[in-house]
């Protein structure tokens, strides 16, 4: 799909005025997110803080109404940011259910970025870059003279937004769209400008690291001027297509288009410490006809994994594992097309997407695992949080005569013994699974798949068999829902104010303790009892955000509060389990002077 994003869009825009006046985002610094940016951070690696799961059914899916070429983002409360070629940002809860859209009136080809105050930063076909904030609203947009395909990076103090286009610049722009400094690339013969597509990179120290297309040079830039610290060009003219990709390090990796070789930069100086041809056909890890077969070249970013093997996807059907010292690991044949895009999950899981239309789950040695099959090209995948992990469709359907929408799915290690999925398991779930067991459990018989689904539903460890550990599984999804032996679900508890306090300050610092056991937490806060009680993440005024489990306080945004008013507040508990709802605690306030 990069591909034909590369030779749909190699031409230069005219430069345009600004849209919008800039308005300055949100001050507020929120919780890190979960995936922030093409590859999950700004050093691009791939490597998720979450564990990925290694089976799994769709928890749900969300329909767009053009492809979606880029990755998905997700905040730190979950929320799922998807850029899409109909011109529109979409944001999504947990239960993937619309929160609301962003408009941009052009196709938006990079993988949106969020920032420390949770604005959102997204490219457009056009040549814009779109500044969203929390409620969808624009901020400002900013032209450039090109597409803007690359993803942008912001800085950890979110005062520096750099975002690349295809005019070959690189801005580094402020909150407010001001422009700090420019850095171009260079183009070949009589083009004079570059093009960039690869999103830039940014180290432990701040430096900000480039390639453009057209350019065979990896830049290290200054962040505060812009100005050259060091250039890595290199020997085969092979072009950065893809971001570079820095280890924790420090050290960069970096693969080229019309080059089949890894790249590994010295971040002090910019020398290569090592390079490994990943396509050698005179090597014991391909058949003798390989290079009759195959011409590759590299698409897609490398990822990390958490004991810094880097893994690379060529435009062949083979996933390569390379050790840090420049050593091929093992070299895996997945699938039949190639051009993975690929993620990492904490556990050491290898997620690698393809336009076959598969979603395969590869374990650290190689060994290929489950598979999710998709309706179309699947790419990008992002490791949420509680064993999610998302998947977009890139294909695109506008030539074509059909009303096939584009996709996004969900996928949950948990859930799938909710085989009806009317989110309770019961007797009609035992009922399903009952109708299937005589035909899936034969050990030398498989269960006869003639759908395209890659498992029955009924098949809930995904083994293809329906048999005694999927009723296992149902009954203890079975009895964790109705509450039938053991203690009850752990509930947030020492609330501070503590519950029915009076004379609390104006400006409360709430705070609690979490349960051992939970990812996330939701924050529910209002003057009324009855609706706080019985309130959801879509009651607008009462919920209030998700925050990890490490983030055990809460300030209310409309402080100083109301004097000689009660307020009541409650936290939920969220863990691989579900949901434990909290109770609901109060406090009065007291009188304003």
């Amino acid at each position: 799909m990069k591909r034909a994003i590369l030779f749909l869009n190699l031409w230069l825009f005219a430069a345009v005025c600004p849209i919008e006046t800039p308005i300055f985002g949100n001050d507020v610094r929120q919780p890190k997110p979960v995936w922030e940016s093409l590859g999950g951070d700004f050093r691009r690696t791939g490597l998720g803080e979450h564990e990925g799961p290694e089976s799994g059914c769709v928890k749900w899916e969300f329909e767009t109404g053009g492809a979606v070429p880029s990755s998905v983002t997700v905040g730190h409360d979950g929320r799922v940011h998807i850029a899409c070629e109909d011109g529109k940002l979409y944001a999504l809860d947990t239960k993937g259910s619309l929160l609301w859209s962003y408009d941009a009136n052009s196709p938006l080809v990079s993988s949106p970025t969020i920032g420390p105050d949770g604005s959102v930063y997204v490219g457009s076909e056009e040549g814009a870059l779109h500044a969203v904030d929390t409620n969808g609203n624009v901020r400002w947009t900013y032209p450039t003279a090109g597409p803007v395909s690359s993803s942008p990076a912001v800085s950890s103090d979110g005062n520096n937004i750099y975002a690349g286009s295809q005019d070959g610049t690189l801005y580094a722009l402020a909150q407010d769209s001001s422009e700090l400094w420019t850095f171009q690339t260079t183009g070949p013969g009589a083009v004079p400008t570059g093009a960039i597509f690869a999103s830039p990179a940014i180290g432990a120290d701040g430096t900000v690291y480039v390639g453009g297309l057209y350019d065979p040079t990896l830049y290290a830039l200054d962040p505060n001027n812009g100005e050259v610290k060091w250039a890595c060009g290199f020997e085969s003219e092979g072009w950065p297509f893809t971001s570079p990709v820095v280890a924790q390090d420090g050290t960069i990796y970096q693969t080229l288009l019309f080059d089949t070789n890894l790249y590994a930069i010295e971040p002090a100086d910019g020398t290569i410490i090592w390079s490994t041809d990943l396509a050698d056909p005179c090597t014991a890890w391909f058949a003798s006809d390989y290079a009759d077969w195959y011409t590759v070249d590299s698409w897609s970013e490398p990822a990390l994994g958490p004991d810094g093997t880097i893994y690379v996807s060529l435009d062949d059907p083979y996933l390569r594992a390379v050790e840090p010292n420049g050593n091929i690991k093992w070299v895996a044949p997945l699938g039949t097309i190639g051009g993975f895009t690929l993620a990492v999950g904490s556990n050491g899981l290898i997620y690698a997407a393809s336009d076959d239309g598969y979603l395969r789950v590869v374990e650290p040695n190689g060994a290929e695992g489950n598979q999710f099959r998709g309706e179309a090209w699947l790419n990008f995948p992002v490791i949420a949080a509680d064993n999610v992990i998302v998947v977009s469709d890139a294909k695109d359907n506008t030539v074509l005569i059909t009303d096939q929408k584009n996709k996004v799915w969900a996928i949950s290690q948990h859930g799938c013994e909710d085989i009806n999925a009317d989110e309770t398991v019961d007797f009609l779930d035992l009922a399903l699974l009952a109708d299937d067991w005589l035909d899936c459990t034969d050990t030398g018989w498989p269960c006869n798949y003639e759908g395209p689904e890659q498992y029955v539903t009924t098949d809930i460890d995904r083994d293809q068999y329906v048999r005694f550990p999927d009723v296992a599984a149902m009954a203890n999804r079975w009895l964790a829902d109705v509450g039938w032996l053991g203690p009850p679900p752990c509930q947030a508890g020492n609330p501070n104010p503590p519950d029915g306090a009076t004379g609390v300050s104006p400006y409360p610092q709430l705070s609690w303790r979490a349960c051992p056991d939970t990812s996330w937490q939701e924050v529910y806060l209002g003057t009324s009892k009855i609706l706080v009680g019985t309130a959801t993440e879509t009651t607008r005024g009462i919920y209030r955000q998700r925050q990890p489990r490490v983030l055990t306080e809460y300030v209310p945004a409309e402080v100083p509060l109301e004097g000689e008013e009660t307020y009541y507040w409650r936290i939920d508990q969220i863990s691989s389990a579900g949901t434990s709802v909290g109770k609901v605690w109060s406090f009065k306030v007291m009188p304003l002077r």
